[in-house]
């Protein structure tokens, strides 16, 4: 490498420019005075306040550099429409500010959830297929002519299996729509982690609810079956016996120590039997019988049935004629239950094997729509926001010290340079004089356009004063004005407030009502957060005669005596059997409804204020109790119709009885009376509850306010409890029970209530849903921008815009003066012109606000600017029933002469006293017309019911919908409400109808079971219609016909009216054709029995 020379310092050089220097700035004077002055003394201030002025200049801006350099800023960054890749890489880094607004606030959960599921494979297994249920229901000795024996129940056993799987899987399918249909609701994305908390939340509370409606249901038909006492056709909770009279009575079966009449529950392990011989083969294992098929089946597991060899035996043991192909189930693809787990434990799960669901952050990211994202960040200025600053600040500086400097130096110097006392004492003496004469001469001389460089000559210089003067006086005038204008006009001022507490939100709403806006940074939130029920149910519900040894006291209080069914000793047992399920049930619903409740979201953007709050969420709690009270009086109301319809023959023979004839080996039903009421044509007839003679059958005692009837759930409802309030009837009524040592129970205390009275009866208490008390808590800048625009208005020849000061008088430097000035002027009229150009063709965009528009202005906007377009709300939750209105008519049918209990009672009389086949329409139409009664009152009952539901749910978003979108929204949540009204009530029916059937409960009127005498027992027959029997199908059915009632030959059929196993089953299958025809009417009237 090769060092450059290092050149000679010229030292005499260095010198002269430093005293060149030295001399440059002793002189300078960057304040001279206009015209310029030759007084010394003016100069030397002049000098003095230009180096105070660089110095306070420098040392100023050296502060403001310092402390602009060394603060920290927080700087808020926005960015336009993110990805998601760029949203998750800004929540990684900014993850404590990120913000970023959805445009669509509310998202189905269809959009971004999936939910699949596997049953349990007995499912899909040949167990429940049709072919397995025939050849089990055509085995040898499926007839029913043995008891206890799998051939003659195993039929049902697996009807039942079947059902189970079907309703679980219309379950499901049935609350996926509504919960797909469910709004998630955020003003803001939501990050990935908590979306996935959250969606695993909803997922987990949706299979939750879904299971806790469905064992609910489950156990409300299980226990009105068991209330009621229904008898199995299959006789495993009763069995018949003849009299001497020979009419029929029925006993309670014994499982164990276990008696049908206390309990539904009782069991025995199910028996291979060889057929002729009925001889015990093996008992198969995990299976059960017992009172009802159901609650064996519940009781059941499958392990025989995960075993070939096991299946194999049955097979065999069966001796059917036919073969069958039959595949065990594989404990290997069982991953939630195990072999010997029971039916009970698998629909704990509602039977699924596996739930396989996922959340989609990518769908609900798209549908979420960020707009924009925005974070702070905190950090110091830039270098060029620093030089920038002090660059502005510098014009402002160099202003106010030119003024302030000059005159704070003049003051200075004429203290320190004082005169002698004298002339000071002189000066003192005339003070006013001298300050008025020279304010005097300043304001005559005072010239703020002077003209460059200054002139001398007079008249200019008169002009410059007019001017100054003109200048000032309109100045003052104008400023006077604007200062006058802003003191008297009133301005609209948004006073911002950081995270108030909820003290300093009171305070600004107690002042600010109509104007304050307190935005939520969750706008959706959960009624738990705020909202506690807790409840009280009536005091029977915690004492001592809902409790099993209740029951099972009851149970026996009568030794081995029979006792007229009305006796209170034989269906007390059922009466507080009946009381104990409506607390159990209650219960349950309630709690179930609570959890619904509570997830249930409040959505509002901004605070609500506490007083609209109190009315909202007392409006919320009124709501709730009256839906999930209406809820479940229907689904109690739909049980009750179709075990009436259905006429379901009670166990104690509360509803028909029953005779014998020996000769024929049949029996005839006869319905009950109970007064001048029919169980044949009203559920509801009723008598006092007596207690009769054990041997003479005199009535020794009537239990005050308590009710017998058709059912014992229909009279239990008509009665009261004030016996059970009195210790006096409470003793009394046990001194009539023969049992060994008597139960001590505590009579109800009247003082606990503060809801009932003790003759209130318990569809009064059910109406309030038992509960006693409900205790409910509730956890409750303008900117103006200015623009100033200068013109140029002259150009003179000789215009200097950059005169050298003090001013000089060579030519050659004024010709560059003004050479500069015209170049200046040039490139800034360039600069211009291109500014405008390019401001003029580019396309700007223009955010456009109006103010509360009319829907007239907003759709005449919409068809504008529909791409552009947002309107705000200001209430972005929005109750259905503001903007949608629903209205139905039923089938005709429902309104018709058909229904009217008129229509009724004439048919119910049209046989007079003759006997009929139970096909006869003048039999069958005393409960069909009842049937299609009870189906109008419920459909309508639950469009109603979902009706409430509908209304108060509500409509979220952010900004107006456009009509065509609306109109399509609508008509969507419509569609969609009367599709899920639609399936929730026939899932409700099938359920009903398909226990009742796979429970074999029999027909009072003897639809799908006869009996006769076998082996000395009464055995059931099951009916045949056509090729079908009730004993494999609920749906068998035959033409409804009217015989002549003497020689029992078919006068007439009746179109499209069928009879069947069960009335409902039958109706469903009828059509009305008949009654759209006046002749057929009038063809079915010829044939009444009737007076008129």
């Amino acid at each position: 490498m090769v060092l450059p020379q290092q050149m000679p310092i010229n030292t005499k050089s260095v010198s002269k420019l430093w005293k060149t220097a030295e001399v440059f700035l002793s002189n300078l004077n960057l304040l001279p005075s206009v015209p310029p002055t030759t007084d010394e003394y003016q100069l030397r201030n002049q000098r003095i306040s230009t180096r105070l002025f660089v110095s306070l200049l420098i040392i100023l801006l050296t502060i403001v550099f310092l402390y602009i350099s060394l603060i920290n800023i927080t700087q808020t960054v926005n960015v336009k429409t993110p990805s998601i890749q760029e949203y998750e890489q800004l929540y990684n880094t900014y993850s404590q500010t990120l913000t970023c607004e959805c445009t669509q606030i509310s998202i189905n959960y269809e959009n971004f959830i999936q939910i699949q599921y596997t049953l349990h494979q007995v499912c899909h297994s040949d167990f429940v297929a049709q072919e397995w249920i025939n050849y089990l229901a055509n085995s040898p000795g499926s007839s029913g002519e043995f008891y206890d024996a799998f051939r003659v129940s195993g039929t049902f056993l697996f009807q039942a299996l079947s059902t189970l799987c079907v309703l679980v899987d219309q379950t499901i399918s049935n609350r996926l729509i509504e919960f797909y249909s469910s709004q998630y609701v955020s003003a803001s994305v939501t990050p990935s982690n908590l979306f996935q908390l959250q969606t695993n939340a909803f997922i987990s509370q949706f299979i939750s609810s879904t299971t806790n409606e469905f064992l609910l249901s489950f156990a409300m038909i299980r226990k009105t079956t068991q209330s009621n006492a229904l008898l199995s056709g299959q006789f495993t909770n009763y069995r018949f016996y003849v009299d001497k009279n020979d009419d029929l009575y029925t006993r309670s079966l014994w499982y164990g120590a276990c008696t049908c009449s206390s309990s539904a529950t009782c069991i025995t392990q199910y028996k291979v039997i060889n057929y002729p011989n009925f001889t015990q083969i093996f008992p198969l294992p995990g299976l059960y019988t017992g009172c009802y098929i159901i609650e064996s089946l519940l009781q059941s597991s499958l392990e025989c049935f995960y075993d070939q060899v096991c299946i194999g035996n049955i097979l065999l043991y069966l001796g059917s004629s036919t073969l069958i192909n039959v595949t065990a189930l594989d404990i290997s693809l069982s991953i939630q239950f195990l072999k010997n787990s029971t039916i009970a434990d698998v629909l704990d799960q509602l039977m699924v094997e596996e739930w396989n669901s996922s959340s989609i952050y990518e769908n609900y990211y798209s549908e979420c729509q960020p707009s924009g994202c925005s974070y702070t960040v905190t950090s110091k200025n830039s270098v060029i926001y620093i030089a920038t600053t002090l660059i502005g600040l510098v014009g402002g500086l160099i202003t106010v010290m030119k003024l302030m400097v000059p005159m704070l130096v003049k003051v200075a110097r004429k203290r320190i340079y004082k005169e002698v006392k004298t002339e000071t004492e002189t000066l003192v003496q005339e003070p006013n004089v001298s300050i008025l004469y020279k304010l005097k001469d300043y304001f005559l001389t005072f010239n703020i356009f002077p003209s460059v460089p200054p002139t001398t000559d007079e008249y200019q210089l008169r002009n410059q004063h007019i001017s100054t003067r003109l200048f000032i006086f309109v100045l003052i005038i104008l400023f006077s004005i604007l200062l006058l204008y802003i003191s008297l006009i009133n301005i609209t001022q948004t006073v911002n407030v950081k995270a108030p507490s909820i003290q300093q939100y009171e305070q600004l709403y107690n002042s600010y009502s109509q104007a304050l806006t307190c935005e939520c940074t969750q706008i959706s939130i959960n009624y738990e957060k705020f909202i506690q029920i807790q409840y009280t149910l009536h005091q029977l519900c915690y004492s001592d005669f809902i409790t099993q040894e209740w029951t099972n006291y009851l149970a026996t209080s009568y030794g081995n005596n029979v006792l007229n069914n009305e006796d209170f000793r034989v269906t007390s047992t059922f009466t507080f059997q009946a009381m104990s399920a409506f607390c159990t049930l209650v219960n349950q619903t309630i709690s179930n409804s609570l959890t619904e409740f509570y997830s249930s979201q409040y959505v509002s953007a901004s605070v609500t204020p506490e007083n609209v709050f109190q009315l909202q969420t007392k409006a919320f709690i009124s709501q709730f109790i009256l839906s999930t009270t209406d809820n479940f009086l229907l689904s109690l109301s739909m049980i009750q119709d179709t075990t009436q319809s259905n006429t379901l023959l009670s166990g104690e023979l509360n509803n028909f009885e029953f005779s014998f004839d020996n000769y024929y080996n049949d029996i005839t039903y006869y319905a009950q009376q109970y007064g001048n009421c029919s169980c044949y044509s009203s559920a509801t007839c009723i008598t006092p509850s007596p207690i009769y003679d054990l041997t003479k059958g005199t009535l020794l005692f009537t239990v005050p306010g308590l009710y017998t009837g058709c059912y014992i759930i229909e009279s239990l409802l008509q009665s009261n409890l004030r016996c059970f309030y009195n210790q006096t009837c409470i003793n009394k009524l046990q001194s009539y029970f023969v049992v060994s040592s008597i139960m001590n129970v505590t009579a109800l205390d009247i003082s606990l209530s503060t809801q009932f009275l003790q003759n209130s009866t318990i569809a009064d208490v059910l109406n309030q849903l038992m509960v006693e008390e409900w205790n409910s808590s509730m956890v409750t800048t303008n900117e103006r921008t200015r623009t100033l625009h200068q013109n140029p208005k002259f150009f003179f020849l000789n215009l200097n815009l950059f005169p050298s000061v003090p001013p000089t008088t060579n030519e050659y430097q004024l010709r560059n003066q003004r050479i500069s000035t015209r170049l200046f002027i040039a490139l800034l009229i360039m600069s211009l012109a291109i500014l405008l150009l390019y401001t003029s063709l580019i396309n700007i965009t223009q955010t456009v606000s109006v103010k509360t528009p009319s829907i007239q202005e907003y759709t005449q906007l919409h068809n504008s600017y529909s791409q552009a377009l947002t309107c705000d709300c200001t209430q972005i939750s929005i109750n259905y029933e503001k903007f949608i209105k629903i209205q139905y008519t039923l089938h005709q049918i429902c309104h018709s002469d058909f229904v009217t209990q008129e229509w009724i009672t004439y048919v119910a009389g049209s046989i007079g006293g003759y006997g009929s086949y139970n096909d006869d329409f003048r039999l069958l139409g005393k409960t069909i017309f009842p049937t299609m009664s009870a189906f109008c009152t419920l459909v309508n009952q639950t469009i109603s019911n979902s009706l409430i539901q509908f209304y108060s749910t509500q409509y979220v978003s952010a900004s107006v919908t456009p009509e065509n979108v609306f109109e399509l929204q609508t008509k969507a949540f419509i569609s969609e409400f009367v599709t899920s009204t639609r399936n929730e009530f026939l899932l409700s029916l099938v359920m009903i109808r398909n226990i009742t059937q796979s429970n074999a409960l029999f027909s009072g009127t003897l639809t799908n079971y006869d009996s006769a005498q076998a082996y000395g027992v009464f055995v059931r027959k099951p009916i045949w219609y056509g090729d079908c029997t009730c004993y494999s199908s609920a749906t068998c059915i035959s033409q409804s016909v009217i015989y002549d009632l003497v020689w029992y030959t078919i006068l007439f059929t009746v179109p499209g009216l069928y009879t069947g196993c069960y009335i409902i089953e039958s109706l469903l299958q009828s059509n009305l054709r008949c009654f759209y025809n006046q002749t057929c009417i009038n063809k079915l009237q010829s044939y009444f029995v009737v007076s008129s």
